[in-house]
């Protein structure tokens, strides 16, 4: 198998976990209605959950891209799900439901976007040359 081939191979799979991270951030924009959380943490899970659904959807969009997706997108996108992890226990949510969806989806993101992040550095990148322009 040529380089070229694994390489459009790790493009396509860090797109294709890019879009589940994606509609991981629309569930967590999701259960802010669908739990009811406290006020602190149902407006941290809009804010956050649309923030990763925005920035991941990017990522797999961008991921047929001859450059692949965005290292730091993704690096932002895990940290983003790290701190879902630990904003029910700042926010004091003590229901169940809104409680679990946060650590799991969290715990998946940050998971899944740190892949992704990992897979991206060794995508090759289109560089600029100093050639000048003929015309």
């Amino acid at each position: 198998m040529s380089e070229t081939t694994t390489r459009n191979r790790n493009n396509h799979s860090t797109g294709y976990i890019s879009a589940v991270v994606a509609l991981i951030g629309g569930w967590i924009v999701i259960s802010a209605f669908v739990y009811s959380p406290p006020a602190a943490n149902f407006w941290n899970d809009i804010i956050v959950g649309a923030a990763i659904g925005i920035i991941a959807g990017y990522n797999a969009l961008r991921a047929d891209d001859v450059e692949g997706i965005n290292t730091g997108a993704a690096s932002l996108v895990a940290l983003l799900g790290l701190w879902m992890v630990i904003a029910p226990f700042i926010f004091e949510v003590f229901s169940d439901g809104a409680f679990w969806s946060d650590v799991v989806s969290g715990l998946l993101v940050a998971a899944l976007a740190g892949y992704n992040a990992y897979q991206s550095r060794t995508t090759e990148r289109r560089t600029r040359t100093a050639e000048p322009e003929t015309r």
